[in-house]
């Protein structure tokens, strides 16, 4: 054909494109790895995709010219990789069980860990993939540079081609996996970004295919029907087929960037079982027309003019298909950048971390170097190796040939990569494998692909390789078994893996196993689970993170040790994991174990530190991957424990919380997911809810946002599980679960029992704290109980103090007037303290919301001065008050209840001093002001002033001093409410000044002069008042009825909606309802369908001892007014007077 003819593309337009796709691939890795919908990425359907990576430019040009030269429809390399998906599946769930279980982050660290820990074992694995490696990113090379002087009409690719296409690759490669210092985080933007590729891959060929097949050609039966493609008995063979077949099984397991992708960035299980079908249907759907358009190719370009491997990219580009070509173009790309991207990080790993990191720890630790960014210089030099790597297969792809097809030389690196199949196979069924007969099977099976494939590519020519060394020709590199020496291909696989099969059995019969090896072998075979005892200090793991991480994660962990905690006492297990992990993101798990092993043996020896060098090249023993962070006493106390990192994985957990929540026995493992967990209780509807996948993923990002949480669960047994969780020093979450199913029925009874009158108010109290005792022996909620119980707790107070109120009334002027005072003064005391608690609960449960306003600060402070003048005149303690005119923005109740806190505190402890003096005033701050309180009491300890605002803390313990100590402590979550803060300077023996900082406002229209004429409006407004009561407590509907009547109210009383007439003539101007009624029913519901039928809307009051912001909420969606029980006479009355202005 004349290349005249052809199609070419402007150079610069090509570049365009091809920038333009890289950066898309980059903005949705970014957005991949920051995306709050991580549904959308940690998916099964995104990971099975993501194994895609496997399909590289082999797949997308390599297979099209094997096709054509052997007929083959699907290659057999996907053959045998779609039988070890779906046949031997439980082969792969082992291996990602027990890489998960042990984390392992890559093969050369899955042996190293098999076989007894040995270093050697991870060197050599190392060297052998990147010596496959090169071949294959050489590979990625050719195909690219190839394609882009193809597609822009150079025809022959050169080194400045190449040059550029390994300068790009090498900055992709930086760029998705080389900015982290952590090694083991999981890297969803790269999995997402890979899936992508997968499916850009699958559309550039299903597009090509269908263009040739269904426009060149007429079809399927066309295409065949042409007998193109020539027979040969060497490519076609049995032998060749079930070796490459073989090959494909192996390298799911071998190949670095497919065990990567397949086992470390695997999040959950199910994600594995859906790879195991929808993985192959991807494989057989890229391969669907390349039999075609090999065939195609064949009748396009007779007589092999024209390279088979580059037919899907010459077919559209004779036939002056730019967007086709195109589309192919962008799909080799990604083929070739998904592999080199994803076997750039795993060779940088696995060298920095075997080959570089062992060495550079000797050195650390012999030079006694304690400071500098060693995980800095790691980083740096797993970027220098991805830089060497790209370098080195630039250098072979220009000393192999040109012509060399692209199918071999992905076939000569799969041969090498699979060397360490026997040895991962071995280790995980049988336990007679040991490290004596791997490394003799690797060395055997990496040397003789060497000499049968490598120099055979290498020197193709040559003498030594035509005719054996020394003129031998059985010793000649193709002929060592003459059986197979018609394919030098097939020739390599049977040589060096019977041969590395063969040592490997050999020498593991042969040599004795020792116990360590053994223990190793049960974590592989059996599964087992073992325990390992460092024995370090808290100075020997600071030390340790000086010298092997940076100044500032040393100084996080100095900073989140106790300050009680000796330094040179044995850290606990929680410290010496968490060291662990931190130094294995940087160093590795192999190196990590080794060197905290041997710093452990150094100090029982009592070695410095220094001198732990021999160790380290000695240390052979056994080393456990199981992080346990809790030691026996938390696996004996009565709660369930679960700790998750940073990164939101599970890394502990003790028996407790295991037999909690139901997990099956072999379910949990360090380093889960907690978004695993949450799907898995999701699916069991233990997280309530429409959308499960909203509440979960609400969960992650109240985590990930380092909230603080507390919530209960119902079990489907129907336990009642009380959840904590608190955020950690140094990230993550620390969670308590707490069987709370007595206390829920504890307070199902004490709802019940509240119901009678009889019970008294003391017994009440008692019951309460001694639900309080329980809760806090079982570490469960107070809050949460208070404030559920507040509704039923506040029933009898209600109606006592309306009983009292009428019966004041009635004795005023007698003798027995003075009772009934007494009286209302203990009730106002239970109340207040009552109130104190729930005041507690409700701000600690985050369920109140300032109301602001524009107000005179003198309408609260003048009120409180003249309350607390008469009552210092009491306690001769001299009172002053220095009025102010400012105005403030703020919430009336809420402040007010703040500085009648601090006067009670001044006048109460003032009044024990010599001369006891009280002064309440303003003092201005700029554009701000300060309320003060200041006394000459006794003054407040430094010790002891953030002590005060604790619950339950007092200075005094006498009963002059009474109170349970919750004032303070509530005033302080107020003030947080108002987004202010309380100030205290106190010094012994002079006294002390409490202060709230406020914000100065203009002065706005004065509303407190219509509130003061409604407080002068005549008493007598009430007399024929038609009033209906609805309200299920018997007591209460009868004591709020007869408050009513007395004051000339035409009352109608009801327990519930069913007690209402079927003939309903009375017209009520006002409704008094109780918010919580029987059968479910809401009062603001049933006063809102009785205001509905009436002709004249009526005034609704909703009163409740539950004054949560949900039911002040509804009150005001409805137009209802609201108050509090217990209810007060006056109060009341005020309100009705108010809402009939």
């Amino acid at each position: 054909m004349e290349p005249l003819s052809w199609l070419s593309i402007d150079t610069w337009i090509i570049a365009t494109i091809v920038f333009g796709y890289l950066s898309i691939l980059f903005l949705l890795a970014y957005w991949a790895q920051h995306t709050r919908f991580q549904r959308w990425v940690s998916n099964p359907w995104v990971y099975s995709l993501s194994l895609g990576v496997s399909c590289t430019s082999w797949a997308f040009y390599g297979v099209i010219g094997q096709a054509a030269t052997t007929g083959y429809w699907l290659s057999p390399i996907y053959v045998g990789t779609v039988a070890i998906m779906v046949v031997f599946g439980p082969v792969l769930m082992k291996l990602l069980q027990v890489s998960k279980r042990l984390n392992l982050s890559s093969l050369a660290d899955f042996l190293a860990t098999r076989y007894e820990s040995r270093p050697q074992i991870a060197g050599i694995v190392t060297l052998i993939t990147l010596l496959g490696m090169i071949p294959y990113i050489a590979l990625q090379l050719r195909a690219v540079s190839q394609s882009f002087d193809l597609v822009t009409g150079t025809l022959r690719t050169g080194f400045r081609t190449t040059a550029i296409v390994t300068l790009l690759m090498i900055v992709f490669s930086i760029l998705f996996g080389a900015r982290q210092e952590n090694v083991h985080r999981h890297n969803s933007g790269l999995v997402f970004a890979i899936a992508f590729n997968s499916v850009l891959k699958l559309m550039a060929l299903t597009a090509l295919g269908v263009y040739v097949t269904f426009f060149l050609f007429d079809g399927f039966g066309d295409l065949i029907g042409r007998n193109v493609v020539p027979a040969s008995t060497a490519q076609t063979s049995l032998y060749f087929s079930a070796a490459q077949a073989l090959l494909g099984a192996l390298t799911v397991i071998t190949l670095p960037a497919l065990f990567h992708m397949l086992v470390v960035e695997n999040h959950q299980k199910q994600a594995l079982r859906t790879a195991r079908w929808l993985y192959p249907l991807y494989l057989i759907a890229i391969n669907v027309f390349v039999l075609p358009i090999a065939i195609a190719g064949q009748v396009t370009f007779p007589g092999e003019s024209i390279n088979a491997d580059t037919f899907a990219l010459t077919l559209p580009l004779f036939h002056h298909q730019a967007g086709i070509s195109i589309a192919v173009f962008i799909g080799g790309i990604a083929a070739a950048l998904s592999m080199v991207i994803v076997a750039a990080i795993v060779l940088g790993k696995m060298v920095v971390t075997d080959l570089l990191t062992p060495l550079a720890v000797r050195a650390r630790i012999s030079t006694s170097e304690t400071r500098g960014n060693f995980a800095g210089w790691l980083l740096l030099q797993r970027r220098f190796t991805i830089v060497i790597v790209l370098g080195l297969a630039l250098l072979f792809e220009q000393f192999v040939t040109q012509e060399e097809h692209l199918a071999n030389i992905g076939l000569l690196a799969f041969v090498l990569l699979s060397q360490t199949a026997p040895a991962v196979i071995a280790g995980l069924y049988w336990r007679r494998a040991n490290a004596t007969g791997a490394v003799w099977g690797l060395l055997a099976g990496s040397i003789l692909w060497i000499y049968c494939l490598l120099l055979p590519v290498l020197l193709p020519h040559s003498a030594f390789v035509a005719s054996g060394p020394f003129g031998i020709d059985w010793l000649k590199p193709g002929g060592l078994i003459p059986f197979f020496d018609h394919d030098i291909i097939t020739h390599g696989i049977v040589v060096s893996l019977l041969s590395n099969t063969a040592l490997l059995i050999l020498f593991s019969l042969r040599s004795s196993q020792t116990r360590a090896e053994l223990s190793q072998a049960d974590l592989f075979v059996n599964e087992t689970s073992t325990s390992y005892d460092y024995q370090l200090s808290y100075e020997d793991l600071h030390s340790l993170l000086l010298r092997f991480t940076d100044d500032v994660t040393a100084r996080r962990y100095q900073d989140a040790i106790p300050g009680d905690i000796n330094p040179k006492q044995y850290a606990t297990e929680k410290w010496l994991n968490r060291v662990e992990q931190t130094l294995a993101g940087v160093l590795g798990s192999a190196t990590t174990r080794l060197l905290m092993s041997a710093s452990s043996r150094g100090r029982r020896d009592k070695i410095a530190l220094d001198q732990v060098e021999e160790f380290v090249n000695e240390a052979s023993q056994l080393l456990e991957f199981n992080r346990e962070l809790l030691n026996a006493a938390v696996e004996n106390i009565e709660q369930g424990i679960s700790v998750v990192d940073s990164d939101m994985r599970l890394v502990a957990w003790n028996r407790r919380y295991q037999t909690l929540l139901d997990y099956p026995e072999d379910f949990l493992r360090a380093g889960m997911p907690i978004e695993q967990l949450l799907r898995y209780n999701a699916e069991r509807n233990l997280i309530s809810g429409e959308d499960t996948q909203q509440q979960i993923a609400k969960r992650l990002e109240h985590m990930r946002q380092g909230r603080d949480h507390h919530f209960r669960r119902t079990l489907p047994s129907g336990q009642v599980i009380e959840i904590r969780g608190q955020v950690m020093p140094g990230g993550g979450f620390v969670s308590t679960f707490t069987d709370i199913t007595s206390h829920v029925r504890a307070e199902q009874a004490l709802k019940q029992a509240n119901e009678s009158l009889e019970q008294r108010v003391a017994e009440r109290t008692e019951d309460l704290f001694k639900a309080k005792q329980l809760a806090e022996a079982a570490s469960s909620s107070k809050s949460r109980f208070l404030a559920a119980a507040s509704h039923d707790l506040m029933q009898p107070f209600n109606a006592l103090s309306l009983f009292t109120d009428m019966l004041h009334q009635q004795l005023e002027g007698s003798e027995q007037a003075k009772l009934t005072t007494q009286i209302r003064t203990s009730l106002e005391y239970v109340e207040s303290l009552l109130s104190d608690l729930l005041e507690i609960s409700r701000l600690e449960g985050q369920s109140t919301s300032a109301q602001l306003e524009d107000f005179a600060l003198s309408e609260v402070l003048t009120p409180l001065a003249e309350e607390f003048n008469l009552i210092a005149l009491q306690k001769q303690v001299q009172f002053k008050y220095v009025p102010t005119s400012v105005w403030v923005r703020s919430d009336r109740k809420l402040l007010r209840r703040i500085i009648q806190n601090f006067l009670s505190n001044a006048i109460q402890y003032a009044s024990s001093q010599g001369e006891p003096r009280v002064l309440l005033g303003v003092r201005y701050r700029g554009e701000g002001l300060e309320i003060q309180v200041v006394d000459n009491g006794p003054g407040i300890p430094p010790d002891k002033q953030e002590l005060i605002f604790d619950e339950f803390e007092r200075l005094a313990d006498d009963a002059e001093h009474a109170g349970l100590g919750l004032g303070l402590a509530i005033c302080e979550r107020m003030a947080t409410v108002l987004r202010t803060r309380i100030c205290l300077d106190s010094q012994l023996g002079k006294g002390s000044c409490f202060s709230l900082p406020l914000q100065r406002i203009p002065k706005s229209v004065d509303t407190s002069a219509a509130n003061r004429a409604l407080d002068r409006q005549p008493k007598g407004d009430l007399v024929n008042l038609p009033v209906l009561v609805i309200e299920d407590n018997l007591l209460n509907l009868e004591a709020l009825s007869s408050q009513l009547r007395d004051w000339g109210c035409e009352v109608e009383s009801w327990r519930s909606s069913a007690d209402r007439p079927e003939n309903f003539l009375f017209a009520p101007r006002v409704i008094i309802v109780d918010y919580h009624l029987d059968q479910g029913e809401t009062g603001v519901s049933v006063a809102a369908e009785l205001a509905a039928g009436m002709r004249q809307p009526p005034a609704v009051i909703v009163c409740s001892a539950d004054s949560s912001e949900e039911i002040r909420q509804d009150c005001i969606d409805h137009g209802f007014a609201f108050i509090r029980k217990p209810v007060k006479s006056l109060t009341l009355k005020r309100m009705i007077k108010s809402l009939l202005v």
